[in-house]
């Protein structure tokens, strides 16, 4: 395989980056994206329910009244940017990819995710498996190097178990959730002179790799209330609880922690015989751990669902506008959309507008 393509592979699907901005604020990340909520604005504290409370709000699968919800046989979940569908066209298809085509992307994002949920999930109870890899790259002018071309990625992989528990405490209303989850974690980050960049090796990137062992736990409260047509809810959740660290194997290389974070949402519904309207509003990190720039921490969405066989969301994320829809047929889900994140921490200096996909098979 050429030596270019393989760079390239290496740092789109390899190297798959943590989600924080390259500059200014980072913004929290989070180890698997419901491609549900990213329609939304990214919203669904308040609300979440099936494998998307197990990451969000574990207090929602104690939702319900039957014993059995849901198995997830597979879920496969895709992300790319929009200008990272150019460069991969570029170089497999044109088989151009070098310095030069580098700097023909100068400033645009790069983006690709994944992210895999397997598990079975009853009322009060959750037991799954998960995997999922993100990768940023930009090329840029350094304003510390005399506006020289280059190259900044962070990268992150995950794979994990995880344990949740749910019910009602003290109202009927109002439920308490846990999540456990034990995970094997890699990452790494690159910070180079496009020139440099263009000499790195196989064995220098994957000498940057960190990898590690560590465990951790989410603790979510859901408050709900129907009122005849109309509902509203309250969700807070405290991720990574006490901050969740890593032993790592490699000498050197130490993972960062994720740090504890406060995200609160409240949502509002009403409904008829055969559709149901929802608002959200969602505010991550309440308690700054990642940054203070409120903007960047500020989600809202809409959805339309028609029977619950085919829906229509929006929102804004960051700033950004979302949108997508979802329909169920049998044994299958379908997730499409895109939406807009802030790529450089610093909100409205450099957009990254993403397309995602979704297939969920189970019972």
């Amino acid at each position: 395989m050429p030596k270019h393509l393989q760079k390239l592979i290496f740092f789109t699907m390899y190297l798959n980056m943590n989600p924080l901005a390259f500059g200014g604020e980072e913004t929290q990340p989070f180890l698997y994206r419901s491609a549900y909520f990213l329609g939304r604005g990214h919203t669904g504290i308040a609300t979440a329910d099936n494998e998307d409370a197990i990451f969000y709000n574990p207090a929602g699968i104690a939702q319900g009244n039957s014993l059995y919800k849901k198995t997830i046989l597979a879920s496969p979940f895709f992300e790319i940017s929009d200008d990272t569908k150019n460069l991969i066209r570029e170089a497999v298809i044109e088989k151009n990819f070098s310095t030069d085509t580098l700097k023909a992307h100068i400033g645009k994002p790069q983006h690709f995710g994944f992210n895999n949920f397997t598990g079975v999930i009853f009322r009060r109870a959750a037991l799954g498996l998960f995997g999922s890899t993100e990768s940023d790259i930009l090329v840029y002018k350094d304003p510390n190097a005399s506006a020289l071309e280059a190259v900044k990625a962070r990268s992150q992989g995950n794979a994990g178990m995880t344990f949740t528990l749910a019910d009602n405490v003290f109202f009927d209303n109002l439920y308490l959730g846990v999540t456990a989850y034990y995970l094997y974690r890699g990452e790494a980050k690159i910070d180079v002179s496009l020139s440099e960049y263009d000499s790195l090796g196989d064995n220098a990137l994957s000498d940057a790799m960190g990898y590690g062992l560590g465990t951790g736990a989410d603790v979510g409260l859901m408050y709900a209330v129907e009122s005849g047509r109309h509902g509203w809810n309250l969700g807070l959740t405290i991720k990574n609880l006490g901050d969740t660290s890593f032993a790592s194997e490699v000498e050197n290389l130490d993972l960062d922690p994720l740090l504890q974070t406060v995200n609160v949402g409240f949502a509002y519904k009403t409904t008829t015989h055969v559709s149901k309207m929802q608002v959200f509003a969602d505010f991550h990190d309440a308690t700054n751990a990642y940054g203070s720039n409120t903007f960047l921490k500020s989600h809202l969405g809409v959805e339309l669902n028609v029977k619950n066989f085919i829906g229509f969301t929006g929102g804004v994320n960051q700033g950004y506008l979302t949108g997508g829809c979802f329909l169920n047929i049998y044994f299958l889900r379908l997730d499409i959309g895109g939406y807009g994140e802030e790529a450089w921490g610093h909100a409205g200096l450099r957009p990254d507008y993403r397309y995602y996909m979704r297939i969920a098979g189970g019972f």
